[in-house]
């Protein structure tokens, strides 16, 4: 494909090949003419006459050049210096080129005065190569040699020289600019014109129809001289300047563009335009959407001059006529002015437009009017509601008040959108959603319903107030005995309207309530307002404990211990034998015999007393009958009448058996006092350890 403009060329010279034209600038014949300050680009396509087999054409020294290849033509038209830059499509693809000249013909080309191959991969450089006024070296490469830029060209007026490019590594196309003081021949100029809409009215309407475009030549060519203009069916037949269209031409597509091709007749320098035309369909009926009159009134006068620029844009040169029927439109009959008195009654008009240059198809507008009254809709009770936690603020559902706005009307043929601004329903931004958050206490909504086929509105304001809720302080849980013989009171504020109690008792004043029982205890308050608040009161259990078991640790001498083990609702504090009350069940430094223990509940819930015993024996005895340890016992013993005792000599000889219940031991073993000595005893208490021990008989 090649596409020319004003100093500007895209050649895609695959396609000449694809399609069998006979010109591809892969060869020194073929070359293509730089014109003016080109600006080009192309991608090269294979070889075609090898121009190095000639006698007169030596191989450049820096690249054979058996590649994709683009031959350009150079020819001088005033003295001075000639440069060019190739950037190629595709970063550092590997572009080669050599100059010769000057020449006279391509098969004296002579050894090239420029040869580039350098590999801008190897080099480190860009892609970019070509001549420029900076560099001193005419030759450079290959592989990492040179950056791709050798020294521009002095040239002289009438010199003719050759470029030829190729693709050694690496694929695309490449741009390709020329500079320097030297000119090259003028190009033309092929200006923009434009597309053609044109109508049917010639023949069979079939969207085909014939043309002659030979009076364009003039705006192609805005007056420049020495030029010929051709029209193409393509690009490729333009660029190659093939298959002119003769006139007339009838189009062979609906739309077709169309190609124009301007050479100058000095030269081989071309440029290139194109446009588009497309043939139109005579009488097309065109069905355009209601005019809606939203008002008050069952008539209003309606102008449609106001609107017509809508309808028909750019339409000051056509002839506009309105007509009551699509009958009298078609016929061009009766026309009427263009204000009409619209009802609430939809009627039908016909606008007839027609081109009176006949380029364009006359066509009619069918198009209707009436007027639509505003939704007749209610003004809505406003929102007075509870707060729900304290705020002043309170998430609330806009869309309950649907019901009362529409009054009636379908909720399906009418949009009812919430505002929180005059301004914003107004320009109907910023809507609310169905769910809104007050910002304000009170605060006014703005609400605005749209029936949806008319689009006209009617707007209502309400507001929303949110009234506090009752205050009630928190309370710490409280006791209650179980089983209390007393009841115990549980109140809340005062000066609220009425008060409801989970107990089920409820009153206006009942601020307060006995209770007997532990339990959770509700009470729901109601203020002046209706608004409501509760509060849960938790009595938690307490009573006198229960002692489950009592540890002792006994024999010790005097420093036995006891630990007390219960269980309660209660907090417990205990005391032994009237002491002073502790927290800790743990008792120490107790003496054999006999206690008692007070568990008293902390909160007041009862004490319970309780005798225990604490186990030991005597360290020795004196039986001299004086009453004074005339016997040996084991105090508390008699709490344990299933007991086992015996006593023994030191040799381990049984003496006696002791009975729990009796007074004790008097020393004697058959009757017959025994001496004074160290006599052992062992003690079995079922379910308990064996204990062991001695004591002194003394005389």
């Amino acid at each position: 494909m090649i596409t020319f403009m004003k100093k500007f060329l895209v050649l895609c010279l695959i396609l000449f090949s694809q399609f069998g034209f006979s010109q591809n600038p892969n060869d020194c014949i073929d070359a293509i003419l730089l014109c003016g300050d080109t600006d080009l680009g192309i991608i090269p396509s294979g070889i075609g006459r090898n121009e190095f087999a000639q006698f007169g054409n030596p191989v450049p020294s820096c690249f054979n050049f058996q590649t994709d290849q683009a031959w350009f033509r150079v020819e001088i038209e005033t003295t001075g210096t000639f440069s060019f830059a190739l950037t190629p499509d595709a970063p550092q693809a590997d572009y080669d080129f050599a100059v010769f000249g000057p020449v006279i013909n391509c098969d004296n080309l002579g050894p090239a005065i420029r040869c580039s191959s350098t590999n801008p991969s190897d080099a480190g450089v860009t892609g970019d190569t070509g001549l420029n006024d900076t560099e001193v070296d005419l030759t450079e490469g290959p592989g990492p040699n040179g950056n791709g830029f050798l020294q521009e060209i002095t040239v002289t007026a009438g010199d003719v020289y050759y470029i030829v490019i190729g693709l050694a590594v690496g694929n695309g196309g490449f741009s390709l600019s020329t500079s320097g003081s030297a000119t090259l021949p003028p190009s033309p100029t092929a200006n923009v014109v434009a597309d053609l809409d044109v109508c049917d009215n010639l023949g069979v309407q079939d969207g085909f129809r014939e043309f002659d475009f030979t009076p364009l030549d003039a705006d192609v060519l805005l007056g420049q001289a020495n030029t010929t203009v051709t029209y193409h069916e393509s690009l490729n037949d333009a660029n190659i300047g093939i298959n002119a269209l003769t006139f007339p031409y009838t189009n062979v597509s609906n739309p077709q563009e169309i190609f124009v091709r301007v050479i100058r007749n000095d030269s081989n320098c071309t440029d290139f335009t194109q446009f588009t035309v497309e043939v139109d369909d005579t009488n097309v009926a065109t069905d355009v959407d209601p005019f809606i009159i939203c008002s008050d009134n069952a008539t209003e006068v309606f102008d449609y001059n106001t609107v017509i620029d809508t309808l028909v844009p750019n339409n000051a040169n056509l002839n506009i006529s309105y007509h009551l029927t699509t009958a009298d439109a078609s016929s061009d009959t009766n026309p009427q002015g263009s204000t009409f008195t619209a009802t609430t009654t939809e009627e039908f008009y016909f606008i007839k437009v027609i081109d009176p240059t006949g380029l364009a198809c006359e066509y009619i507008l069918n198009t209707s009017l009436f007027v639509a009254n505003p939704p007749l809709i209610a003004t809505p009770n406003d929102l007075v509601l509870c707060d729900d936690d304290f705020d002043g603020f309170l998430n609330v559902t806009l869309s309950s008040q649907n019901t009362d706005i529409l009054n009636g009307l379908d909720p399906a043929l009418h949009q009812v959108r919430f505002y929180a601004t005059p301004a914003d329903r107004s320009q109907e931004q910023s809507a609310l959603g169905n769910t809104y958050t007050t910002t304000q206490n009170p605060q006014r909504i703005y609400a605005r319903v749209t029936e949806t086929r008319t689009l006209c509105f009617a707007d209502v304001e309400f507001d929303i107030t949110i009234n506090p809720r009752p205050v009630l302080a928190a309370q710490d849980d409280i006791i209650v005995c179980v089983d209390a013989v007393n009841s115990t009171r549980i109140s809340v504020e005062t000066g609220f309207d009425r008060y409801e109690w989970s107990t089920g008792e409820m009153g206006a004043t009942l601020n307060s309530i006995e209770i007997d029982q532990p339990g959770d205890y509700t009470v729901t308050v109601t203020n002046n307002f209706g608004c409501q608040s509760s509060l849960t009161i938790t009595a938690l259990p307490s009573d006198i404990a229960v002692i489950d078991d009592i540890i002792t640790q006994d024999f010790r001498n005097g420093d036995n211990t006891a630990q007390f083990i219960v269980s309660g609702p209660g907090d417990y504090e205990f005391s032994v034998d009237n002491g002073a009350f502790q927290d800790s069940n743990f008792f120490s430094g107790l003496y054999k015999g006999f206690h008692t223990v007070r568990i008293r509940d902390k909160n007041g819930c009862g004490t319970l007393t309780q005798e225990f015993v604490v186990l030991d024996y005597q360290r020795f005895f004196t039986p001299n009958n004086d009453g004074f340890h005339d016997y040996w016992t084991l105090d508390g013993i008699t709490t344990s009448p299933e007991a086992v005792i015996f006593i023994y000599d030191r040799y381990g000889k049984l003496l006696h058996q002791m009975a729990p219940l009796g007074p004790g031991w008097d020393g004697t073993y058959l009757n017959t006092p025994l001496p004074s000595s160290t006599y052992w005893f062992t003690l079995q208490i079922p379910n308990k350890p064996l204990v062991k021990g001695y004591f002194a008989l003394k005389r």
